[in-house]
């Protein structure tokens, strides 16, 4: 026993040296594993059968630490024979050719090559497509009807065919039919014949109606937001207007957020859609500021600052200053708006704004000649007060707007000319120099007036489409306190429209009549007789033509009677862009007009020219080479446009 006691402690003193060996191997082991993977390759269809291929073998793709059999690597292969067919049948492909082969990279590294043949398609044969029920005759849902793409003959498609059901059911509920169902949905498919036949049948149900509306909020007084709808109760639900709805709330300024539910009862008869708005406060004050350049402005600045709610009324105010480096200006600008509690949507506003400018006053001995001569130089400043009321009236069943605004105006504007310079080189005679002394005043004026504003646009970048479009006419008078008399009408549209996918037709012109005083003069500069016809319009009223949005080829507001302005305004445009690429298109444009005082001397200028454009996310960055037609010589001028116009 005791011989044998000895032996057990010596025979485990050989363990340890099998458990660090055993530990070794442990270590060793993951170093000598192999990571193989499998990687699939697809060769013979194109997009989008390709992309459908490829997405349904992607998840027999291996990669990782692990070992590939023989066995699973034939599974693989088979697995992906499987899932390649099966994706070409919702393209109408329901006999595909298909052959794999597996080809190894070294490493343990495998490609699977999938070879497909997609093979003949199952035909449409007949398709019957209906609508029936009292949305038959909406204009999407007949469109929808007369330009569906499974028409016998062309290969099917399930994806063409989930995605046409889904558009119609839209359309139905976007012209309010919400309980539009499919009555008849089938698709036969015959293998033998390699045949389908379709059966698609849309009943729209009746439509629903708007109903009543719950304004959840404490930010302002009721009775304000009770006045934005677009619409009115028992009108004909409209998914359009319910998300225009929503953005009239928000641009009140006074919300964050602003969600609009809608509660559906369909059961009632007709259908009936009553909503919830709830909105939360927003922050009261916005600051904002922006830098520019553009070649009528050259450098520009502005800040602004609005107070989005100044008391549970609803009225906001806001203030404005900027600075443009041409004519070196300077503009301040307030406005205050106060809700009316009307039916119509009306607001009182007032409005108080200063501009100074420095001008040139300048003539030109021939009328086709670029270059001006100078008189003398000075600055502009205008006080303005505008008050009135402005009413929001809805046109085409909402879908669009007119601003109407009815105001006074009156208008403080001193002039500070010199014109000593001018004097002591050209001698002038004392009744011209009399003359020429009434640009060295001060004056005001007061006009009764009503502007009307329309914009309609729709879509953004180079697909944005529509119009907007301005006037005006005012009159000023001394029997309510003007020192001078005159009458202005205006009228301004520009209009875009898509011709097709890739072109784009711009067309722009404006009009502008002013029953207004004018002074010519004769006098005697440098051995040149200059004759000066000069008007009695305040400057802020004054039109201007040339320059980047005006007649292209012509320098910024250079074209009208000695450089500071006209009584009257004629001014026309024509351009085609074609998208070249995402966001960018290339402009070619035709440009016409002149600002004037007498109609019998219009003198229309001429330019054309080439572009680029760039739809930014800032909007679009224009760039023309314009040329001057009018002049001699036909000399070339860039316009280069970036950032938002002064106040």
């Amino acid at each position: 026993m005791g011989k044998a006691g000895q032996a057990e402690p010596h025979a485990r003193q050989h363990k340890p040296g099998k458990f660090w060996l055993a530990l070794l191997c442990l270590a060793v082991l993951p170093f000598s594993t192999r990571a193989d993977e499998l990687a699939i390759k697809v060769a013979g269809l194109k997009d989008p059968l390709l992309t459908a291929v490829n997405i349904s073998v992607d998840a027999h793709n291996i990669t990782g630490n692990t070992a590939l059999s023989e066995s699973r690597l034939q599974r693989s292969a088979e697995q992906a024979e499987v899932e390649a067919a099966l994706a070409l049948r919702p393209y109408g492909y329901y006999e595909p050719e298909i052959s794999s082969t597996l080809v190894p990279q070294g490493n343990g590294n495998w490609i699977l090559e999938l070879q497909v043949v997609a093979g003949p398609p199952i035909i449409v044969a007949d398709a019957s497509v209906s609508v029936i029920g009292p949305g038959a005759e909406v204009r999407e849902l007949k469109r929808w009807k007369k330009d569906w793409p499974l028409k016998a003959g062309s290969v099917l498609d399930q994806s063409v065919w989930d995605a046409q059901k889904q558009s119609a059911l839209d359309s139905a509920e976007a012209a309010g039919y919400l309980g539009a169902y499919f009555a008849k949905h089938s698709m036969e498919v015959n293998l033998e014949l390699r045949e389908a036949r379709l059966d698609l049948q849309l009943q729209t149900g009746p439509q629903a109606v708007m109903g009543t509306i719950d304004f959840e909020q404490d930010v302002i007084q009721p009775g304000i937001l009770e006045l934005l709808p677009r619409f009115q109760p028992g009108q004909a639900y409209d998914s359009w207007l319910l998300e225009t709805f929503r953005l009239d709330i928000w641009r009140t300024g006074y919300f964050k957020d602003v969600d609009v539910i809608e509660e559906r009862r369909l059961e009632e008869s007709p259908p009936v859609v009553n909503l919830v708005v709830r909105a939360s406060a927003r922050n009261r004050n916005t600051y904002q500021g922006s830098l520019g350049f553009g070649t009528d402005t050259d450098f520009r600045a502005q800040v602004l600052w609005t107070r989005h709610l100044l008391s549970q009324r609803g009225d906001s105010l806001e203030m404005g200053l900027g600075w443009q480096q041409r004519f070196n200006q300077y503009s301040f600008k307030t406005g205050y708006r106060l809700p009316r509690r009307v039916k119509a949507r009306e607001f009182w506003i007032a409005d108080l704004g200063v501009r100074k400018e420095n001008q040139d006053f300048e003539v030109k001995a021939n009328d086709d000649d670029p270059d001006f001569v100078k008189l003398t130089n000075g600055d502009v400043i205008d006080y303005s007060f505008k008050a009135g009321k402005l009413i929001v009236r809805d046109l085409s069943r909402g879908y669009q707007q007119l601003f109407e605004s009815w105001y006074a105006q009156y208008v403080f504007e001193k002039s500070t000319f010199s014109l000593s310079d001018l004097n002591q080189q050209n001698n002038l005679d004392p009744d011209v120099s009399a003359d020429l002394q009434q640009f060295r005043e001060t004056d005001s004026s007061l006009a009764l007036g009503v502007n009307w504003d329309w914009p309609v646009a729709r879509g953004s970048g180079f697909g944005s489409t529509g119009h907007h479009s301005r006037a005006w006419i005012f009159t000023a008078n001394k029997i309510w306190g003007s020192n001078r008399e005159f009458t202005q009408a205006y009228l301004y549209s520009n209009w875009s429209k898509l011709l097709g996918r890739k072109w784009k037709l711009l067309l722009r012109g404006e009009v502008g009549y002013s029953d207004a005083s004018t002074q010519d003069l004769q006098i005697d500069v440098d051995d040149l007789v200059l004759d000066l016809s000069v008007t009695d319009l305040p400057s802020l009223y004054r039109f201007k033509a040339g320059g980047s949005r005006s007649v292209r080829g012509y320098a910024f507001e250079s074209l009208s009677n000695n450089g500071i302005g006209s009584n009257n305004i004629v001014t026309a445009s024509a351009e085609i862009e074609w998208n070249f690429r995402p966001d960018w298109a290339l402009a070619t444009f035709y440009d016409v007009g002149n600002a004037f005082n007498d109609w019998g001397q219009t003198n229309l200028k001429h330019g054309a020219g080439v572009g680029v454009r760039w739809y930014s996310i800032a909007g679009p960055i224009r760039l023309d080479f314009a040329q001057a037609l009018s002049y001699d010589g036909d000399p070339w001028r860039i316009h280069f446009t970036i950032g938002t116009p002064l106040l």
